[in-house]
């Protein structure tokens, strides 16, 4: 047996033992909220747990009780991400008491540095269908993390929203092997301006 051979059936190993790790393990508990609202928290508004409309499965959650635009349901990451790692985030959301308007799934990270709050993902939501909320985050933590909440967002006060179907699912580990064959960067190319992405941090009364 070649060592090219060897070489190439170890990098499978690798691979195959990194899947199940990388991009199809769901960090949420409770996602598709089939035991009510375990795992979730109302964001200083109440929360319950509805068996109509559903996305997907028997149940999902309502947000109602709600006065300020910010306020919502959330649940906690800490301990479940890790810095230097991007995640990918979704979630199907759809409106109660109102034709349309803009639901946001965020973040709130408090560590050392403060706390900021981060939108991953904004859409125009209704009450008759449901929207599909679906962004990147990578977690970058300055020292001890205190708060990690990914949350859902957005509608006026007193406009009652539904949520279903959340995954939270690693795409780039913070340890992620090195591909020796990769392509390398030429760094006499010429550099892009840079963009606006999905990501950003917004002020929050």
């Amino acid at each position: 047996m070649t060592v090219k051979y060897l070489s190439l059936l170890l990098v499978l190993a690798v691979v195959v033992s990194l899947a199940p790790a990388y991009g199809e393990t769901n960090l949420v508990e409770n996602p598709g909220f089939e035991n009510g609202t375990t795992g979730w928290a109302g964001r200083t508004c109440k929360i319950e747990a509805v068996t109509t409309p559903v996305h997907d499965g028997a149940g999902a959650a309502k947000a109602f009780g709600r006065i300020e635009s910010w306020q919502g349901i959330k649940q906690s990451m800490l301990n479940k991400m890790a810095s230097g790692s991007t995640y990918k985030i979704s979630g199907w959301v759809r409106l109660e008491n109102s034709d349309t308007d803009t639901v946001t799934l965020s973040v709130e990270q408090t560590d050392e540095n403060g706390t900021k709050y981060i939108n991953v993902e904004s859409g125009s939501a209704s009450n008759t269908e449901w929207l599909e909320l679906s962004g990147e985050f990578m977690l970058d933590a300055g020292g001890t993390l205190k708060v990690l909440d990914i949350y859902f967002e957005g509608p006026e006060g007193n406009i009652n929203f539904f949520v279903d179907d959340v995954s939270v699912e690693v795409v780039v580990p913070a340890s992620a092997p090195v591909d020796p064959n990769a392509p390398k960067a030429d760094p006499n190319a010429p550099k892009e301006e840079p963009k606006t992405g999905a990501c950003e941090t917004k002020n929050q009364n």
